[in-house]
């Protein structure tokens, strides 16, 4: 070896270049987002069509971002986040989607060096950042500029896990303040990390090995352990009430009334979905069906899922990383694994964002363990984990170009299962772009999943009236408005059938309901003044 390969050999031990690398093969991995369009479905509502956000950091705006429950939750330091880039880079999404990445990517390399720290093993804490952040999973996170609330809270979290490791160092008030700190900035960004004083108590146990290496050590050294994380819990604690207010407030968390046992079968079939995509990532989408429950299925994953939660229990003074690893995914999953239904959704890609560090973790420590005890099938393992790095970012790579616009990611949804709203969204899409047949095949499909739906009823109607059927669009029309009587477009709709039909008192009703429903379109658009 010559003198210029060790001197490289000995800069990439340095723990902080490797993760400046990690950071920037992520960001030039997800860089192509940068040009991409904002996405019509809740992009509006976070940025293009946010006033406030759109002003820029002001006064003003900073009042919204602390008092305001848009998108049903509290989240402060992510409305203050937008208003940042707006004052920096303009309401271009081009900017919106720099600082989603780089907050990715700096994420990625935090992650590393916290790892790093705690457990003093190189490629191991590597190669967990690595499949954290190049995973196919976290596209939707990443390249969703509404998603800033996934970035921003990991970003703290990771930076809460590097305090943390400095703090069980040499424990003490100031430096478990930064940890707190760091807490407080996460749940203002999105309230899903209150498992983060959870998680650190898992990581007392291993690799930080503050709790002993014996059950003596570990009844002994619990509860100062715990009482040093009550003012961790007590932040979590209030975040998760106010979040539970917001999103009722804003009918965020739907309350389903199903049987006890109906609700635990979907988490089960929820915890599976995450564990499924993790290692087989494809056919992602924004949103995903909600199935017929297969109890077959739920219960040969339900054992799965015991005898793992069990084997890691068993094994965690042999095995630590194992336990940690895979209660750091249920801990983190916990909120979002289905014990409350958020709007129409059950299961989300971006839901994994932090689970999935549990998982790489318990997995990627394992082969490490396997390898130090059976050498000779190191180079196997080594191989498999850099060939599913690679596959992880081609997958990405080239599942990225579905973000690109509005149609790009509702069409590859319709096609990886056809969510009814993804049809809804769709349909709408095809509509304007005058492709009625086709729009006419995305709401029939739409409507066979939930015939309750009035969006995909006006779309339908709207693609036979111009597609000459004033029959069929005038009782879509009326369906819609039978199943939402204040929904206002197919009063619009219906109004535009009766003048064809030269039914003008009809046509002047549905006008004036129209207005009175909110619609915004001048109705004398309709011509019926001089009717």
């Amino acid at each position: 070896m010559n003198r210029a390969s060790g001197s490289f050999i000995l800069w990439l031990k340095k723990p902080w270049l490797i993760a400046l690398l990690l950071a920037a093969a992520t960001f030039a991995l997800f860089s192509p987002a940068i040009g991409y369009d904002f996405i019509n479905f809740d992009d509006n509502l976070y940025v293009f069509e946010n006033s406030r956000v759109l002003h820029g950091l002001s006064w003003a705006g900073l009042v919204y971002g602390f008092h305001t429950i848009d998108g049903a939750s509290w989240m402060p330091a992510t409305w203050f986040s937008y208003m940042l880039d707006t004052s920096l880079f303009g309401t271009k999404p081009a900017g919106y989607h720099l600082t989603n990445i780089l907050l990715h990517s700096a994420s990625a390399g935090l992650l590393f060096l916290a790892l790093h720290r705690m457990t003093r093993r190189t490629w191991p804490a590597a190669v967990v950042a690595a499949l954290f952040a190049c995973h196919p999973q976290r596209l939707e996170s990443v390249a969703w500029i509404a998603e800033r609330k996934d970035v921003l809270s990991v970003f703290f979290w990771m930076l809460g896990l590097l305090a943390y490791a400095h703090h069980a160092e040499q424990p003490g008030p100031r430096r478990m303040m930064w940890v707190a700190v760091c807490l407080i900035l996460g749940v203002m960004a999105k309230p899903m990390v209150v498992s983060f004083p959870l998680v650190l108590l898992l990581l007392d146990f291993w690799p930080l090995r503050r709790l002993g290496g014996s059950t003596a050590d570990l009844r002994a050294k619990a509860w100062p352990l715990i009482k040093e994380k009550i003012p961790l819990l007590m932040i979590s604690a209030v975040a998760a009430v106010a979040t539970v207010w917001s999103q009722g407030n804003q009918g965020g968390i739907v309350l389903v009334h199903f049987p006890w046992y109906l609700k635990f079968f979907r988490v089960i079939e929820n915890t599976s979905f995450y564990c499924q995509t993790f290692f087989a990532p494809t056919g992602l989408a924004i949103l995903y069906r909600t199935e017929k429950l297969d109890y077959l299925l739920i219960a040969l994953a339900g054992l799965a899922l015991v005898a793992i939660s069990l084997l890691a229990l068993r094994q965690a003074w042999r095995w630590p990383w194992l336990a940690v690893g895979w209660y750091w995914f249920l801990f983190t999953l916990a909120p979002v694994a289905g014990f409350f239904r958020i709007g129409e959704i059950t299961v989300a890609d971006r839901y994994s964002y932090l689970p999935s560090v549990g998982l790489a973790l318990a997995l990627v420590f394992s082969a490490a363990e396997i390898a130090v005890r059976w050498p000779r099938i190191r180079p196997v393992l080594t191989g498999a984990l850099a060939g599913w790095i690679f596959f992880c970012a081609l997958t990405t790579w080239a599942d990225l170009p579905r973000w690109r616009n509005t149609f790009t990611i509702f069409e590859s949804a319709y096609r990886n299962g056809a969510h009814f709203i993804a049809c809804d969204q769709l349909g709408s899409l095809l509509y304007a772009r005058q492709e009625y047949q086709q729009s006419l095949t995305v709401c029939n499909r739409g409507l066979e999943e939930n015939p309750q739906f009035a969006s995909l009823y006006n779309t339908r109607g709207g693609d036979y009236y111009m597609l000459g059927d004033l029959g069929h669009a005038l009782a879509d029309f009326n369906r819609a408005i039978e199943v939402n009587p204040a929904f206002s477009p197919p009063y619009y709709g219906r109004a535009l059938v009766h003048i064809q039909r030269k039914q003008f008192d009809e046509a002047r009703a549905d006008a004036e309901a129209y207005r009175q429903h909110g619609g915004q379109l001048d109705t004398s658009a309709l011509n019926l003044s001089a009717q």
